[in-house]
């Protein structure tokens, strides 16, 4: 692994580091300022603004790393901003009409619909801001950026739960953070590329809209199904075991996410960066797919093998005895985590060879295996279990479907 690479990593890991700490900081405010049945109706909602973040880009947003030309580079940019304002006002609309139609919609989206519309736009555009700056090599202020997205929505809710309370704390109190961190974001983006990407003629977007096509038309779908996926067991489990076991089990994804996001979502930055270059140049990046799958792979190992004695035991220390219940999901969801930490970020070798079909396929499948195990079975553990191990199985096939892309003449 060669030193620039380990240095923006370690660049990236900085703020990322800095947003896990505020995260889990907060998050020791939080189970004590709300109840689990509390938490548990706003991760619901927060699982579709979640859903809808991945929509309103279009995933337009990977494209970028695709181009070779400043002028095509604004082209997407322009494409993008004009995808998050037309698709936030759909979502505002489909919250509004949903609630009020369809009976199998949580209430909290309907209550929460024009919250759930600038959240969603607010994370869209985050997460073009995040592909921006890797783009750009911009790793320090990336770094900063993620911080700034933490730091303002624990400031927010925190906040709330002494001024609203409730459910409504929790969901206005993201809506500010989101906002003002948006807000703060566009800062980095600069007065120079905001007007070149305006001066970009709509022949241009209409060009690379039609150039980038596999990313709406396979990594949209894909990304979405991957959400969903990823998100709807919490709105299953509340439907089907009550708000109480939705808010254990989303502490339980927020503390164990907490090591994926702090070193997988870090190694991810660069690796994709120095991937799609190693790519563009050589035709093959699987020289660094290695590298990276034997750091991720070793470095996971010793930590999850402790938390598996020590799980449950720590989350009730740590928690207070009403959140106990998360570190007994957490250890059963083990082989989930430690495949997701490994896997994940060396995935997008997927998207650099533009082979969106087989992430589709994949997708579906993970889907539908969601969905059979929260339907199936009737027990919150025999529930988490088969989920567990079904999700790694797939995250094993995952890997080997992206080692097979990290060569140019994967067909």
């Amino acid at each position: 692994m060669s030193a620039g690479f380990i240095g923006r990593v370690a660049r990236v890991l900085v703020g990322t580091l800095g947003a896990q700490l505020i995260t889990i900081g907060v998050t020791f405010l939080l189970v004590r300022l709300y109840s689990p049945a509390e938490m548990g109706a706003f991760s619901v909602w927060l699982s579709f603004a979640t859903i809808f973040s991945v929509v309103v880009t279009g995933r337009y947003e990977l494209a970028i790393f695709s181009t070779a030309e400043p002028a095509e580079f604004h082209a997407v940019l322009k494409l993008v901003l004009q995808l998050i304002l037309l698709i936030s006002t759909l979502v505002a609309v489909f919250a509004v009409l949903a609630g009020r139609v369809w009976s199998i919609v949580p209430e909290v989206v309907g209550s929460y619909w024009f919250a759930l519309a600038l959240v969603s736009l607010g994370l869209g555009a985050n997460k073009l801001v995040v592909s921006l700056l890797t783009y750009q090599q911009s790793f320090n202020r990336l770094g900063i950026a993620r911080i700034s997205l933490a730091a303002c929505i624990a400031i927010a809710q925190v906040s709330a739960a002494y001024f609203a309370g409730g459910v409504s704390g929790l969901v206005y109190g993201q809506l500010i953070g989101v906002v003002a961190a948006t807000a703060l974001a566009a800062i980095w983006v600069g007065k120079p590329l905001i007007v070149a990407c305006a001066a970009t003629p709509w022949s241009s977007v209409r060009q690379v809209a039609k150039q980038y096509i596999n990313f709406p038309r396979f990594s949209l779908p894909a990304d979405l199904i991957n959400t969903v996926a990823s998100q709807i067991p919490v709105v299953l489990l509340a439907a089907k075991f009550g708000g109480e076991t939705a808010g254990w089990f989303a502490l339980t994804l927020k503390m164990m996410g907490a090591p994926i996001s702090l070193l997988a979502a870090s190694v991810l930055d660069v690796f994709k960066e120095q991937a799609a270059r190693d790519y563009r140049e050589t035709g093959s990046c699987r020289a660094i797919f290695i590298k990276t799958f034997k750091l991720l792979a070793v470095l996971a190992l010793p930590p999850f093998i402790a938390f598996w004695f020590v799980g449950e035991w720590a989350f009730g220390f740590i928690f207070g005895d009403a959140w106990a219940e998360s570190g007994r999901y957490a250890v059963l969801m083990i082989p989930l985590f430690y495949m997701r930490f490994v896997v994940s970020p060396l995935s997008y070798t997927i998207y650099i060879a533009q082979r969106q079909n087989l992430d589709l396929i994949w997708q579906v499948a993970l889907l539908a295996l969601t969905f059979a195990c929260f339907f199936l079975l009737d027990s919150v553990d025999s529930v988490l279990w088969f989920y567990s191990i079904g999700y790694a199985i797939m995250y094993f096939i995952y890997f080997w479907m992206s080692f097979y892309c990290t060569k140019g003449d994967a067909k």
